[in-house]
């Protein structure tokens, strides 16, 4: 593995700020959403299902631009475009915070979710370009910072909510506005495009590569990945409430994992720079899909706790390494491209997965089937990564 030049190639500065700016326009963005709503709701006087189109005005905003993101870099420059998605969120997140009725909300739920997109794709093709070497350490990095923004709301949001009534959530949206604005100075100050380099033998060209074999099949696992990936998310706490353990055991089960998958995606990258992205895949898919496992064989406390030490680091390695594999395929100049249109996949996997699993638990073998449901789509990922073949120079499939 090459030596960092960090004259050249400022690793600590640029990966801080890539953090920085992953908190700023998704931790306190799309994943602090769910813990400001129930106050919105009663200020606001809004129904569940307003609420709940809430949520979807924000999703359809990230749907639409995620796989615009990548042409928006090639066209206007990565760094350019973090900046424009930056100033969209802080202006979504401003107008959140100075909103009094439901249309308005969710209109600039839709502005702060588009900018959460265009921020995201380009920022990570951005850290690749300029750490090709170190690029399964540096996306771990910045995908632990939807972690530990999500940490930070759970944190924040009640404190502002009780010390600013009767509108502390309108507190909350302006100070993460506020957060977004200094992350955008940094970045405008530290950020720099890379320089442009001549595509590798081993990558596929701009005619081709979307229709490029082993990038089908990275956005079939990406979208599996999608669907899968927030089941235990979503229905752990109601599992452990149904087998009989108290909602504080739960939620302590639950920040369990929400500790373990800020540490999981840096320390998958940084194995499958040294191993190699394929192999490290493989070892992930097995990981996880003991994760779902492990409940449904031990369904006490420390079952689930164990089980949310798996999922709660494999998930984000997930993540982290299929960006990876997938800028592995194409020149420097087409990883924002390719990272928006795999994307594209796993939103749909988003979207159709809770859904899915619901009809599971209400119909066909309750929360342990919906467990279930997860671990055999792993298990198809599983399948689909051994047929992946490695480019010349990485590392091959273990035989």
């Amino acid at each position: 593995m090459k030596t960092i030049n960090h004259q050249k190639s400022p690793f600590i500065s640029f990966v801080t700020t890539g953090v920085l700016l992953v908190i700023a326009t998704t931790g306190f963005v799309r994943m602090a959403y769910g813990a400001v709503l129930p106050y919105m709701r009663e200020s606001l006087s809004l129904t569940f299902s307003q609420s709940g189109l809430l949520g979807s005005s924000m999703f359809l905003g990230y749907l639409v631009t995620v796989g615009l993101s990548g042409l928006l870099s090639l066209r206007f420059g990565a760094k350019n475009v973090i900046l424009a998605g930056s100033c969209s969120v802080i202006a979504g997140l401003i107008g959140l915070g100075s909103a009094t009725s439901f249309w308005p909300a969710a209109c600039f739920m839709f502005i702060a979710g588009a900018g959460s997109a265009i921020v995201f794709t380009p920022l990570m093709s951005l850290m690749i370009a300029w750490f090709p070497d170190n690029r399964g350490l540096v996306v771990g990095l910045l995908l632990s910072g939807a972690g530990m923004g999500m940490i930070l709301s759970g944190m924040l949001i009640p404190w502002a909510v009780a010390s600013y009534p009767p509108s502390g959530w309108r507190t909350v949206w302006l100070a993460f506005a506020a957060f977004n604005l200094v992350t955008v100075a940094l970045a405008a100050a530290i950020l720099r495009n890379p320089a442009a380099v001549k595509p590798e033998q081993n990558t596929v060209n701009k005619q081709n590569w979307l229709s490029h074999s082993v990038l089908r099949k990275i956005a079939f696992l990406y979208f599996l990945v999608g669907m899968a990936y927030l089941i235990p998310i979503l229905y752990q706490t109601a599992y452990l409430i149904g087998l009989g353990h108290s909602p504080a055991a739960a939620g302590q089960v639950f920040a369990f994992a929400g500790i373990f998958s800020i540490i999981g995606a840096p320390i998958w990258g940084y194995i499958a720079d040294r191993l190699g992205t394929y192999p490290t895949l493989l070892l992930v898919f097995v990981w996880i899909i003991a994760g779902n496992l492990l409940p449904l064989a031990f369904p006490g406390i420390l079952g689930f706790m164990l089980s949310s030490v798996i999922w709660g680091t494999g998930t984000g390695g997930l993540m982290a390494l299929i960006q990876v594999a997938a800028s592995q395929q194409v020149p420097q100049k087409y990883i924002a491209a390719v990272i928006g249109f795999i994307s594209v996949f796993y939103a749909v996997g988003q979207m159709l997965g809770p859904g899915t699993a619901g009809l599971i638990i209400e119909h066909y073998g309750g929360f342990s089937g919906a467990y279930w449901f997860g671990a055999v789509l792993y298990a198809i990922c599983l399948v689909v990564a051994f047929t992946l073949c490695p480019s010349k120079g990485q590392a091959k499939l273990p035989t």
